[in-house]
């Protein structure tokens, strides 16, 4: 039983130390030179966000990343968020809306993922993993600037 109790208090502490919120965007004009089709414009940036939450009997929740839209610093922001559950399609398109907003970009070859997971395997430990449980939301996005396409036009 202490050997189940570290292994589970070693998962948690790796999960919060590698965060429930992931923010991650190519730096600008990495996409110089490729074609994007069905875009007007060149593509200038990738975004992805993606928020997890871990539950004990897909539930209660344990912890979950809460990402938002920060509109006085005009950024997303993403962090962790005890005994509440965060994870929303909602929240994740709001963030990736606005920043693309913030950016004077277009969002397009938008793709959405929701993910669960179960930790239950056939073991005596796999029976105490089937009370735990994970869903995983997230959205990725090319920005393409909203006046790139009526250059020389």
């Amino acid at each position: 039983m202490r050997n189940i109790l570290k292994s589970l208090l070693c998962v948690a502490f790796t999960v919060l130390i590698t965060g429930c919120a992931t923010i991650t965007s190519t730096s600008y004009d990495t996409l110089d030179g490729v074609k994007l089709n069905g875009a007007d414009g060149k593509p200038s940036e990738v975004v992805f966000i993606e928020s997890t939450g871990f539950y004990i009997l897909w539930a209660v929740p344990l912890f979950s990343g809460d990402i938002r839209w920060n509109s006085e610093k005009k950024n997303i922001e993403g962090g962790v968020s005890f005994f509440k559950d965060n994870i929303s399609l909602t929240n994740l398109q709001n963030a990736i809306a606005n920043y693309a907003d913030s950016r004077n970009c277009n969002l397009v070859d938008v793709i959405y993922n929701d993910t669960n997971a179960s930790y239950a395997e056939a073991s005596a430990t796999g029976l105490i993993g089937a009370l735990f449980g994970s869903s995983t939301i997230n959205v990725s996005a090319v920005l393409v600037p909203k006046n790139s396409g009526k250059e020389g036009k």
